[in-house]
């Protein structure tokens, strides 16, 4: 089993009362080797429809532009040189976290 060493090099922690609308925050790094978990809780709701999410919703490595809808919770990359994190919530409260780890 490959070994790899580390350190938590960056983390955000939302609390999302939402009606509609999304957060997104953009981190440009310097061709670093990353690893990022994100997750997400529901807290309240009081309708009947409710929809949430979070993760990676774009990734800039190794010159390539990768998108995704739905975000993903989980992604390993190398050579990375732009991340983009979504959260986004509608019809009910959440909190979403993102941890990102950078390896030497």
């Amino acid at each position: 089993m490959p070994w790899k060493t580390g350190s938590i090099w960056a983390q955000n922690v939302f609390y999302r009362k939402n009606f509609g609308g999304i957060d997104t925050v953009t981190l440009n790094l310097a061709n670093l080797d990353i690893t990022v978990d994100a997750a997400i809780a529901l807290i309240t709701h009081g309708r009947d429809s409710i929809w949430a999410e979070c993760g990676v919703s774009r990734i800039v490595s190794n010159n390539n532009v990768e998108t995704f809808d739905p975000p993903l919770p989980r992604i390993e990359r190398s050579n990375v040189t732009s991340i983009t994190y979504r959260s986004a919530a509608s019809n009910c409260d959440i909190w979403s976290r993102w941890s990102m780890m950078v390896w030497t």
